[in-house]
């Protein structure tokens, strides 16, 4: 592998570990894992055995939370520049054919859209796709003090007390050598393998469907303006598949669902006349100009690792759990995987938090992606039977989505990562994901602050990615509590309307930097508890 500063050959003294965090694979997940490392300071190191940018094209694309957090390290500016305006989160248009007679418009029920247009700070039709998030992240890993390695494979590893061992090999010479860090993460895919290495099985893992998915250049004129949206389904004689737009002009992807003549078993590989055929019976006008730039065979499935962590080696993304593109959460949930766990072992690593702290990763993000999981399942299912209006369907799955896109929740455990018992005759209780008030273990919600010195801006902004305790009226006290805490949050004080819209009088909300609430009370004697680490 090239050389690298701090990275030690196999066999040198002992000492500290070459890096703080090893991180194998270098999709989008981790990218930005990478990327939110370095911006609370850790220096991580990503590798992939290929460069993924080379050829990259727009598979997924963001969800409203994945900007929140691009948002939240300071990229606003950014996404404004980068980002493109689609359709409203699930608005799709079902015809005949891409430029011929539409069926039905289908989207979320006016509630839960009006409700999203409000929810966030982050405007509702903003995209990015799969490759710009690759190259937003690589750069931004890179100027903040990350560091990047293609062509280098991880063909062993070793996790110990302190550290985890891992050998490497340079695709290019095949050069071996032993790297340490001191905790490894696994974002390389549904075939991880960290996670074979480790042991871990996806014991539930079912193929759901065989696609091939067509990425290409094509001038469809007005067809997005006709659609209302950026998304449409498509069913015909010729072909059932998807016309999904990725930057807003030309450029597209297909989802090729099915076809006369279609294999019944396994992915079946296209010629480039076959995959151009179908894509001009999708649209409807078989001589516009096509330029294929990819298309690939491939198995659609759902499942969930047997573990998401072993010792100091964790698993994020689609190592972690893998779904269908139904939903359009895949990624999103891989990113949100690796915010979850880069600020907690940023705080583990600084000494601001104990090392039990990283025992919420698992349970947390297990619980995010069942949320996210379910809505992929739901979708794919109802998908595959829908024959007419599509908007029962999305009555009947838009609370799940609303909920594994924004509005999941984390289990209760105080900021160490110890879970309260459970009282007698207890049950789980899921809120409705639009009731948007401050609730222990949920995102914390958004709201327009006016200020003279500041202006107008976002509660999610003034938490950004800190600490932050968000006080009522009596904000000298909280402002003395919070001084003698470590780490020390960033105390601010809401207006009587706000204070009261949100719950707030004598006491404070405490945020974790990831935006979700860790505490919520009246009494500083639990606030210690919940933020000091023991």
């Amino acid at each position: 592998m090239p050389g690298a500063s701090g990275e030690r050959a196999a066999g040198a003294a002992a000492g500290p570990p070459d890096v703080p965090v090893l991180v194998v694979g270098a999709g989008p997940v981790g990218l930005a894992t990478g990327m939110f490392l370095a911006h609370w300071g850790v220096g991580a190191l990503v590798i992939d055995k290929r460069d993924p940018m080379a050829g990259a094209v727009p598979r997924a694309s963001t969800s409203l939370r994945t900007l929140e957090l691009f948002r939240s390290i300071g990229l606003k500016s950014t996404l404004e520049r980068e980002g493109w305006d689609g359709g409203e989160p699930m608005r799709w248009v079902f015809k005949d054919s891409g430029l011929g007679a539409t069926r039905h418009r289908g989207g979320l029920p006016p509630r839960y859209a009006t409700w999203l247009e409000s929810c966030t700070p982050v405007p509702v039709r903003r995209v990015l796709t799969h490759d710009q998030v690759q190259r937003l992240a690589q750069e931004e890993l890179g100027r903040r003090g990350g560091r990047v390695r293609f062509g280098v494979r991880l063909v062993g590893l070793t996790p110990e007390s302190d550290r985890v061992r891992a050998r490497l090999v340079d695709a290019a010479t095949g050069e071996e050598r032993e790297i340490t860090a001191d905790y490894l993460i696994g974002t390389d895919g549904a075939h991880s393998d960290v996670r074979r290495f480790l042991g871990v099985t996806m014991p539930d893992r079912t193929a759901a469907a065989h696609l091939n998915t067509a990425f290409f250049r094509a001038d469809l004129g007005d067809a997005m303006a006709d659609w209302g949206t950026h998304l449409c389904f498509v069913r015909n004689d010729a072909v059932h598949a998807t016309l999904m737009s990725k930057n807003g002009r030309d450029q597209w992807s297909s989802h090729i669902m099915d076809f006369p003549g279609k294999p019944a078993a396994g992915p079946a590989e296209l010629t480039e006349d076959a995959t151009l055929a179908l894509l001009r019976a999708a649209i409807g006008d078989p001589a516009i100009p096509i330029r294929l730039d990819a298309v690939h065979a491939w198995e659609a499935a759902t499942g969930l690792a047997s573990a998401f962590r072993r010792g100091r080696v964790f698993l994020a993304g689609d190592a972690a759990h893998v779904q269908s593109s139904a939903g359009g959460l895949g990624m999103n949930t891989g990113i949100q995987d690796g915010h979850n766990l880069a600020w907690k072992l940023a705080a583990v690593l600084h000494g601001q938090c104990a090392p039990a702290l990283l025992d919420t990763y698992e349970p947390e993000r297990r619980t995010a992606a069942q949320a996210s999981l379910a809505v992929s399942r739901g979708l794919l299912q109802g998908y595959r039977s829908l024959s007419g209006d599509p908007n029962a369907l999305y009555e009947r799955l838009a609370a799940d989505y609303v909920r594994g896109m924004l509005c999941y929740g984390y289990p209760p455990h105080d900021t160490e990562g110890h879970r309260p018992e459970p009282q007698d005759g207890a049950t789980e209780h899921r809120p409705d994901p639009l009731g948007d008030t401050v609730r222990l273990g949920h995102r914390f919600p958004h709201r327009w602050l006016n200020s003279p010195e500041s202006g107008r801006r976002s509660t999610l902004d003034v938490i950004g990615s800190r600490w932050t305790l968000f006080t009522g009226a009596d904000a000298p006290h909280w402002r003395a509590v919070a001084a003698g805490l470590r780490p020390t949050p960033h105390v601010h004080r809401l207006d009587a309307a706000h204070a009261r819209e949100l719950g707030l009088r004598d006491g404070a909300v405490l945020v974790r930097p990831d935006g979700f609430v860790a505490w919520c009370g009246t009494g500083e004697g639990s606030l210690r508890t919940a933020l000091t680490p023991r």
